[in-house]
């Protein structure tokens, strides 16, 4: 029989289908549509997003299948029964395999090992029984995929507390393989367990195989493993994402944990787009690791979240150092915002900044933005002074989402007025955050001013409330007072979607914590 469709259409056509079910049809079809449609449903096969129920089943069982006779009789001297494995496959199905979880390999091992327990049964078997046997199983299988996958482009290394298996000392990236399967690795993710494991070794071990990572996120615990991430770092092509998570439980005071990875960073400088990290100790990194960090001109985004000891100082040395940064995301730690060099950081981007939060005020941010970074699209910030939120609205025409957190008990009237005279073109979200026991103070009048001012572009708006009493069991107060029934009839009529959180964590249950409309609003007491 002729095939009715050229080769290179029926590839094309099955690459582009993202179902796997559609996918399982085309297996049927004959076998030129099975030999396109095995390639693309085994680069993935551990994606639970992706996978059809009943063939998370047979995963392992294939996998197993396609292991050498030496191999397969090692398990079986250890116990490992593979009885249900076949002598051969049909496909070399290791080969097509691009993404890599150890988390999620783990897991189909217990299933495989124990199908009919539940997760938290076959982890008790797995302590009581069989964790060498999952370890062996882990190994032979990880040696199997790095020696015969033609591209293994997302690695993910986790153990979250499953110690028996002990991932870190499988050393990946010294099997026979190593140099072809890892060259063009893109997405390294390295999440250790804190105290438990040090991964310098696997890190300078990867730096000798993988050139062309792009993404890296790693979790880091000592110094040790701060010098191996910097070797890793240094070595690549076009890294331009980068990750770290710092268990700062065990940061050495007196060594500069940090400095190091902050000047690897530095060889990246032409593809560097954008760098997130938390808990990071900012104590001894010095004013040069941070200028030779500088050097990262195409930087488009960065994200603190909860690090230590951001010093003005040193802190200063990155100031103008970022023309083309597009977002900044700030979540406050022990230590006080660098306020004047992020003020900085903002007028040497200027048009170019798109996005900004900060959990916390920062003196001169508002003036800062509205005057240098007009083009902003999206905000989210703290003022004591609730009319700087006229000063976002009338400055920055292009903002489509606005999360402002303003002080308690004002008169806002005036504010929702002014808001009205000043409202972005482009304003889709507006979030407004207030005290609970002391919120903003403003008419049905006000409201529905300055929701006609905007009903044709607003598409959400949302009241969150903080300080909220923890403990509330009268309903009296746990009432919300911000608004009353004549407000809302006011939103209804607007058309605009409404959402507000009390912040209450209710022991009452009868006690109303949050409203939407257009959605019943059941009578708030």
């Amino acid at each position: 029989m002729d095939f009715p469709l050229p080769t290179e259409c029926v590839e094309d056509v099955i690459s582009n289908l993202e179902i796997n079910r559609d996918l399982f049809s085309a297996l049927m079809v004959n076998r030129e549509w099975c030999k396109f449609a095995v390639p693309i449903l085994w680069k993935n096969p551990f994606d639970n997003n992706n996978r059809e129920n009943h063939c998370k089943k047979v995963i392992m069982r294939t996998y197993l299948s396609c292991l050498d006779q030496r191999s397969k009789l090692f398990l079986e001297s250890n116990g490992v029964d593979l009885s249900c494995t076949s002598s051969s496959t049909a496909f070399d199905y290791a080969s097509y395999l691009n993404y890599l979880s150890t988390t999620s390999l783990k897991f189909r091992i217990q299933q495989y090992m124990f199908p009919q327990a539940g997760f938290c049964g076959s982890m008790l078997n797995e302590h009581q029984k069989t964790s060498n046997q999952i370890k062996l199983i882990f190994t032979i299988l990880c040696k199997h995929f790095i020696s015969r996958s033609v591209e293994l482009k997302y690695i993910e290394f986790s153990d979250f507390g499953f110690d028996p298996l002990n991932v870190y000392s499988i050393p990946f990236a010294t099997f026979e393989g190593a140099n072809r399967s890892l060259a063009n690795l893109q997405i390294f993710c390295f999440h250790g367990i804190p105290g438990k494991s040090n991964n310098a070794k696997t890190f300078v071990s990867m730096s000798n195989v993988c050139k062309n990572i792009s993404h890296l996120e790693i979790t880091l615990s000592t110094l040790d493993e701060a010098k191996g991430l910097a070797s890793l770092i240094s070595v690549q092509n076009h890294l331009e994402h980068f990750k770290l998570v710092s268990d700062t439980r065990f940061t050495l005071i007196d060594d500069d944990i940090f400095g190091a990875i902050f000047r690897s960073l530095a060889t990246q400088s032409n593809t560097f787009r954008s760098i997130f990290l938390q808990n990071v100790s900012f104590t001894n990194v010095d004013f040069k690791s941070l200028a030779e960090f500088g050097k990262c001109k195409a930087l488009r985004s960065m994200t603190f979240i909860e690090c230590e000891e951001i010093q003005e100082k040193t802190f200063n040395a990155i100031s103008n150092a970022f023309p083309l940064l597009e977002h900044v995301f700030y979540v406050s730690g022990p230590s006080e915002v660098p306020s004047q060099s992020f003020c900085e950081i903002f007028k040497t981007a200027q048009l170019n900044i798109k996005s900004v939060s900060f959990d916390v005020e920062v003196f001169g941010l508002i003036e800062t933005i509205t005057k240098f970074c007009t083009k902003l699209e999206d905000i989210s910030v703290n003022s004591i002074d609730p009319t700087e939120i006229i000063l976002i609205l009338s400055n920055c025409k292009e903002l489509k989402y606005i999360n402002f957190r303003g002080e308690g008990g004002i008169d806002a009237n005036d504010i929702f007025i002014g808001m009205a005279r000043s409202i972005s073109p482009n304003l889709e979200i507006l979030s407004l955050n207030m005290s609970f026991t002391n919120p903003w103070i403003f008419s049905p009048e006000s409201l529905k001013i300055f929701l006609d001012s905007c009903k044709n572009t607003l598409k959400i708006f949302k009241i969150y409330h903080y300080n909220a009493p923890f403990n509330i069991r009268d309903l009296e107060d746990a009432r919300i007072k911000t608004m009353n029934e004549e407000h809302f009839n006011v939103i209804r009529q607007s058309g605009i979607t409404f959402h507000m959180d009390s912040d209450i964590w209710p022991r009452n249950t009868n006690i109303i914590t949050t409203i939407d409309i257009p959605e019943n609003i059941e009578e708030n007491q």
